[in-house]
């Protein structure tokens, strides 16, 4: 039996295509070029590869993205904060979190951008769901996608 045929029970867990930056309707698409750390920039496909899925539904769509953005830097700030007072020995001086946080942001930038993206189509947007029907090669197969 092929791995990727239809009539398989097997499809990727959605914890596990979000991880993987994977379209949300298909699971198999990707929804980035590039890499994740990448110095030459982030940039998200307009439609999914794999089943044609237009990822900014209308225009202004990901702007809540930024809050989600927003979230994750918090996240990020308070656990480099806490790591930082333990290793430093707790120190005080409020320069070495300012530098701590911002290499932080830095280095995270990109993370941050694929991922608030991934989490406000997965989580944060009930119209738009898995669609087995589009999973694996066996839809390509089926329909011709133009591209």
């Amino acid at each position: 039996m092929n791995k990727m045929d239809n009539t398989s029970t097997y499809t990727i867990s959605k914890f596990q295509a979000a991880r993987q930056c994977l379209c949300p309707r298909c699971r198999t698409g990707k929804m980035f070029t590039g890499s994740l750390l990448g110095l030459k920039g982030q940039k998200m496909l307009k439609y999914c590869p794999h089943c044609g899925l237009k990822f900014e539904m209308e225009p202004g769509f990901f702007y809540v993205s930024m809050f989600v953005s927003y979230a994750l830097n918090v996240a990020q700030f308070i656990a480099v904060c806490i790591a930082t007072y333990v290793l430093s020995g707790h120190s005080e001086s409020p320069w070495l979190y300012l530098i701590a946080c911002s290499l932080t942001a830095v280095v995270l930038a990109g993370f941050n951008f694929r991922y608030s993206r991934v989490i406000q189509l997965y989580w944060l947007t009930p119209n738009l769901g898995f669609k087995e029907k589009y999973y694996g090669d066996q839809y390509k197969k089926d329909i011709k996608i133009e591209a």
